[in-house]
């Protein structure tokens, strides 16, 4: 019999490695920072324009939607693509609240396709009561605004005021919407997240956006 003992392999299960998130370099600012933190532009044909959905081929370039680094963009811009970028910072300002609005849209309709939004005064407000993520008030919807469920989802983070009544509406297959709820955590998410970005856009326009904190009338 042997006296020599078996090599033992170590089989030791080691720690998964943890995933980093993207970083990208913001073009306004120049520092790096998670990409899901900035908002991604490209050339679309001859302009520059916003990817909010992040499915654009191309060359892309990074920015934070702040206003500081929107003021500072287009300079950035050119480098990234390597030709004059043919946009001031106002400009830049008005294509994101186009973009946004555009995208905003868009998640409605997922979020209606997904039946994950109450549509209307009583089925939101009741949506709200259950725990629903997020109100989007119209910026011309009146009184609702007032209720005890808008104000305590406003102070919870959970509201924002965005487009009108008809605008809503159309999006969502309804003559006229004042609110809506949406019951979907992620499109959620998205939707505060764009929100904001279009706050910043506007606020290098010097226009107002139609998405800010809704406020009683």
């Amino acid at each position: 019999m042997s006296n020599v003992e078996p090599l033992m392999t170590d089989r030791t299960p080691q720690p998964a490695r943890e995933k980093r998130a993207p970083t990208r370099t913001c073009v306004g600012c120049g520092s790096r920072d998670d990409a899901a933190q900035m908002v991604r532009l490209v050339v679309a044909g001859d302009a520059i324009a916003f990817d909010l959905a992040g499915g654009a081929f191309g060359r892309g370039a990074h920015v934070h939607a702040r206003a500081a680094c929107l003021e500072k963009a287009p300079r950035g811009l050119s480098r990234a693509f390597r030709h004059d970028a043919g946009v001031d910072a106002r400009e830049l300002g008005l294509r994101l609240v186009a973009a946004c609005d555009r995208r905003s849209g868009g998640l409605l309709l997922a979020a209606r396709r997904q039946g994950a939004v109450a549509v209307g005064t009583d089925a939101s407000l009741h949506a709200l009561r259950g725990g629903a993520a997020l109100a989007i008030v119209a910026v011309d919807a009146g009184s609702v605004v007032s209720s005890v469920e808008v104000a305590r989802a406003v102070d919870a983070g959970r509201a924002v005021a965005w487009s009108t009544k008809s605008a809503l509406g159309a999006v969502l297959g309804a003559e006229s919407v004042a609110i809506c709820a949406i019951k979907h955590e992620a499109i959620a998410t998205e939707l505060k997240r764009v929100r904001a970005a279009a706050v910043a856009g506007a606020s290098v326009t010097g226009e107002g956006a139609e998405c800010r904190r809704p406020e009683a009338p």
